[in-house]
């Protein structure tokens, strides 16, 4: 029985992450008291789940799995954050980095979870008229 509650809360979560960020937000404000952190935090923390969501609406429109996709972006962005980083910075400080890249990947995959469940949510109602 727990196992099965267990397993939907996780599916739940990771078909819509904006819940899991919103929960790791609501228990980061909870324990910190400081919202600017808690947001970082949820942030950081729901970035894998943001991914895992794109990677299985994509699979869901093109049936298709296309992780291949999903890592040539992540290092994509990881290379051209880089090298913008060092051309500003001069330098590399790798927490900074690392966190800038974390974070840029988070709104890139966050925009592209919202476009992919708009063309979804498009391409279902169009289907079905």
């Amino acid at each position: 029985m727990l196992t099965g509650t267990l397993a939907g809360f996780i599916a739940t979560v990771i078909t819509v992450p904006v819940l899991g960020w919103y929960l790791i937000y609501i228990t980061t404000v909870k324990l910190s008291k400081h919202k600017p952190t808690a947001i970082k935090v949820a942030s950081d923390v729901s970035s894998i789940l943001f991914m895992v969501a794109v990677y299985y609406i994509m699979a869901q429109l093109w049936s298709d799995t296309s992780i291949w996709l999903i890592f040539a972006l992540f290092f994509a962005v990881a290379f051209a954050f880089t090298i913008i980083y060092w051309k500003v910075m001069d330098d590399f400080y790798a927490s900074k980095l690392f966190k800038g890249i974390w974070r840029l990947n988070f709104l890139l995959f966050v925009a592209i979870y919202i476009l992919l469940s708009g063309y979804g949510l498009l391409r279902s109602i169009f289907y079905f008229v």
